[in-house]
This record gives structure tokens, sequence and C-alpha cells, in this order.
């Protein structure tokens, strides 16, 4: 299990954890709207800021931008009274002292989560609401705005994770971990509920977030289950990353309650 810290609470439905190169530990609020910041050493939340609708999956790129994966409010009720269609937002900056731009993309139901590729496009889930069948995953290129289909007919795709050059999508509803190369999509493995966000440790390891079973699903680089991270109470852990200057931490949204954990001697995640 690790050692447990409690970084934050009432939140509102926590998900998207994002350790920043400049080194500030960054959260979702899908519930309330907003983006926040909080203090990895366990002060609590410091800035925020409104997104609008129902802000999921943070990324950052290579020039230190944040990218949001925003719903739009389409997958779960938000308290938020700033309303945004479906599509994929950019921060610039501290969060006290910038704006939320939109990035222009169409046609998208509700994106979910998202990661910066190797190749410098934002790669992201957009499943939908869940009464809408199959979902799809995109990469958006934004020197030229150009969004690309890249899987579709995936049921109900959620967290994403880079291994190298592989793509790893878990696939809620059957609870397995797909792995996309070239066009091509193959079970990766099989996880013992829906899995959700992901991250990569430094030995290789592949950590998903499992809600409805309130673990962490442990991978060996084959895609071999190891033993699993359990809680100390109900969480309901919805996503993941590693955090601290030395990727040490281990940071996940708990749903349940509104919360930011950390896991202290989980082992360092892999460098950017």
């Amino acid at each position: 299990m690790g050692d447990q810290r409690l970084l934050g609470a009432r939140l509102g439905f926590t998900e998207g954890p994002l350790w920043t190169a400049d080194g500030r530990l960054l959260v979702t609020s899908v519930s309330r709207g907003q983006v926040r910041e909080i203090d990895l050493d366990g002060g609590g939340a410091l800035d925020a800021i409104e997104t609008g609708g129902g802000p999921n999956g943070l990324a950052e790129d290579a020039a230190g931008r944040i990218w949001v994966a925003q719903s739009g409010g389409r997958t779960m009720p938000t308290r938020s009274g700033v309303r945004v269609a479906p599509g994929l937002q950019r921060i610039e900056g501290r969060l006290g002292s910038t704006a939320v731009t939109e990035e222009p993309t169409s046609g998208l139901r509700a994106p979910n989560d998202l990661v910066a590729g190797p190749d410098g496009r934002i790669w992201f889930t957009d499943p939908g609401p869940h009464d809408e069948g199959p979902g799809q995953v995109y990469a958006h290129d934004p020197g030229t705005g150009t969004t690309t289909l890249i899987a579709d007919g995936i049921d109900y795709p959620n967290g994403l994770l880079f291994v190298g050059d592989v793509l790893l999508v878990a696939e809620t509803r059957t609870g397995a971990v797909l792995a996309v190369t070239g066009g091509a999509t193959e079970v990766f493995a099989t996880l013992p509920g829906g899995g959700d966000g992901m991250a990569l440790a430094a030995d290789g390891r592949i950590l998903v977030a499992v809600p409805d079973r309130d673990l962490i699903a442990v991978l060996a680089p084959d895609g071999s289950a190891l033993e699993p991270i359990r809680f100390a109470e109900p969480a309901f852990p919805t996503n993941l990353c590693f955090a601290g200057p030395d990727l040490d931490v281990l940071v996940v949204t708990a749903a349940k309650g509104g919360r930011v954990l950390a896991l202290d001697g989980i082992g360092r995640g892999a460098p950017a």
C-alpha cells in the first residue's frame, strides 16, 4: 500500500493529476469546472482557475503549456456556471494569473484523458457520454490545428499512456488495456475491473487506477499482473501520476471525499 498522506479534500470529483516541469501539482475538479494547484507538502489547495464545463485529464507539452480534456459537462453534472463545448483547452502560465484558451476542434463528444505524444501531438480519448456507444482516440496537432482519428469502436476509452512508441488505452467497460500501434489495436492486459488513468514507473511497471475495485492495478512491462496497490479506506481512485523533484511520490486523485492522496514508497516515475 505504501505510506499514504492526504494532500487535499472536499475538492469535488477529482481527476487528472499532473506534475509539471516547473514543479507544480495540478488536478481537475470535474464537478466544479476547475483546475487546482495542490501543495505536495500537504498544505492543501493553492491557486485555481475556472475552465467551465467538466475538465478531466491534464497534460503538459514540450513548451510548458497545460492541456485540458474538456467534457463540456456531458458526462457528469457540473456546478460551474461557465458553459463550454466539449473539446480541448490550453492554460499558459500560473493558474492565478492567466486565462483558459479554447483550442479549435469540432465534432467531439466528451474528451476524457490526454497525453503529449512523442511526436508533439496531443493524443486524447473521447468516450462520449455512457449511452452514446463506442468511443474514439484522436491525435491533435497544435501547429496545424488538425485532429486525426487514431482508433474507433473502443468500448469507453478512458486513460491513456505512451510506453515508447506504443499507446496504451484503458477500455473501461471491458477491463482491457489496449495497445495501439500504427493503426492496429490489440489487448495488452486484462484488469480486475474498469481501468481509468495510468502512469509509468521508471522500472517499466504500468500503474492503472481501477475505481470500481478501489485499487491501483500494477502491470509488468509485458502486461502480466503484479501485486496491486490498495488503500487504507475507500478511495474510488480515478487517476494518478508520479510527482516531486525525484518523481518518487505517487499522487492519486481519490474521488470519494474529493481527495488528493500521496503514496510514498511505491517507486519512481519514468521521466517525461
